[in-house]
């Protein structure tokens, strides 16, 4: 070997050691650094003449497992889904109440039962009409706020759809701009490294909502694809998800395509991403749960709601259980004044309203629960015909109604605790699932970071391997320097 041989060689170390100990810093600061991937210098021998001199720095690898990374995406996606509706169970639950809490649906027609109970022993007692007139009218405003509850889940998912709509769109944006931009630094050593980060860090933020594949292409650049195959990004070309929040939802509204509708779905130009919808329909993501929450969850709750509210008011309707009262005239209990009407049941736990006769409120009297919604003298005292004629019909087993996921028959606060069972037991599986999902991304991703994060403690080591490396590079030179001195003194 020549001394410009040995000379290049030593040169050439020195630069791939100074940059491989600037790599090894980098990692080790950014450790913890969230999509931060570890990085690796790529040398090669550089040949000239048929003979080596040196070797010469050709790129900076990330340390990123593709399929591993696409995997632990999936799983993740699937986690947010499982985890919106595990939420919206969970609040049901808590507002539900559970047999033997002190609130809720279930203690609020316990509460009814007692009252009427104790009014039927002693229909003289001022205070006992109006203790029951409190439990009938505390019933018809626990079936109005469970109502409100229902409706603003069903709002706050149709706007959380439009938020997570606006981060992807923008997200794509950035994304084909990063490509651009690798492109052009993937013509410099190392230069796309923070880029390609970012790329990932924005991928994993779309992944969350909407399960996509990414392909790579040529120049480090990337296309996107929906899980099902339609096309985010291709060449240069975005196409954004669309959709328009509703901004209020009244009772019974639905997603119903194709016809146009109060409530919007996601497209992409012509296809259509909405869950449950064509062959686009996605399956996973933040979005997929809000739409669940939105369309399912929160609507099949509601139509229990209503299902067990028309129940109540047909159970006090009719002379067999008020003779005082007119044929078909609401009970105790109304539709907003008025008898349930089959067809237009929708919305009617949130109409629940007490009869004007029975509400002091509207000018009636709590006594009128003992002589009758239609009589126009009071009666004896202590007469509890009526009394006791409206605690059978309350406590009476009927067929539970449709559409509230019951089946047999049962009593009205039965019912109550069927419907809080239902709820519960929802949550349960809801939850089950949601822990399980986040136990498969968890894994995932703490394998993927084993894998591709940074080890401190080898990266300090590396650090000790290039001081020596350094150092062997530096003492090579210095004797070229001496030998050179020596020659020239000749």
């Amino acid at each position: 070997m020549t001394l410009n041989s040995a000379l290049a060689s030593a040169s050439s170390g020195l630069a791939a050691t100074s940059r491989r100990a600037d790599l090894t810093a980098s990692n080790i600061a950014n450790a913890s650094t969230p999509g931060y991937v570890r990085r690796e210098l790529v040398t090669e021998e550089r040949v000239v003449g048929g003979r080596g001199q040196g070797v010469t720095v050709v790129g900076v690898n990330r340390a990123q497992d593709m399929a591993l990374s696409r995997d632990r995406r999936d799983a993740s996606g699937s986690a947010a889904r499982a985890d919106i509706i595990s939420q919206a169970y969970t609040q049901l639950n808590r507002e539900m109440g559970e047999p033997g809490d002190t609130y809720g649906l279930f203690a609020s027609y316990q509460n009814v039962e007692t009252s009427l109970r104790d009014l039927a022993v002693t229909p003289e007692s001022l205070a006992y009409q109006n203790d029951a007139y409190n439990s009938l009218n505390g019933l018809t405003t626990q079936f109005s706020e469970l109502y409100s509850i229902g409706i603003k889940q069903r709002v706050n998912a149709d706007n959380a759809i439009a938020r997570d709509v606006q981060v992807v769109n923008q997200s794509l944006h950035r994304i084909s701009q990063l490509n651009e931009e690798i492109s052009k630094a993937g013509k410099t050593i190392g230069g796309a490294a923070s880029l390609e980060d970012e790329r990932q860090r924005l991928l994993d933020k779309i992944s969350q909502i909407i399960p996509i594949k990414d392909l790579v292409k040529e120049n480090g650049q990337i296309e996107i694809t929906t899980q099902e195959g339609l096309f985010l990004i291709a060449g240069v070309t975005v196409r954004e998800l669309e959709f328009t929040p509703a901004g209020v939802i009244p009772p019974g509204a639905t997603y119903a395509p194709p016809v146009p509708g109060l409530l919007s779905g996601i497209t992409v130009g012509s296809e259509n991403l909405t869950p449950g919808n064509g062959s686009f329909g996605i399956q996973g993501g933040s979005l997929a749960g809000y739409f669940a929450v939105r369309d399912q969850t929160a609507p099949n709750f509601l139509n229990q709601l209503d299902s067990l509210a028309a129940d109540l008011v047909n159970r006090f309707t009719g002379a067999t259980v008020d003779p005082t009262n007119g044929v078909g005239a609401a009970g105790i209990i109304t539709d907003n004044g008025g008898p349930v009407v089959p067809l237009a049941i929708t919305g009617i736990a949130s109409r629940l309203r007490l009869n004007a006769a029975i509400d002091p409120n509207q000018g009636g009297t709590t006594s009128r629960l003992r002589d009758g919604i239609g009589s126009v003298v009071a009666g004896p005292v202590s007469n509890a015909d009526i009394l006791n004629s409206l605690l059978d019909a309350f406590t009476n087993t009927n067929t539970a109604p449709t559409g509230s996921g019951i089946v047999g028959d049962f009593t009205s606060t039965e019912l109550a605790a069927g419907l809080t069972s239902l709820i519960g037991e929802a949550r349960i599986n809801a939850d089950a699932l949601a822990a399980s999902s986040l136990s498969r991304a968890t894994t995932l991703a703490d394998i993927e970071l084993s894998q591709t994060g940074v080890d401190t403690d080898a990266e300090m080591q590396n650090l000790l391997v290039i001081e020596q490396s350094y150092a062997a590079n530096a003492r090579v030179i210095q004797t070229i320097s001496e030998m050179i001195d020596i020659l020239m003194q000749i």
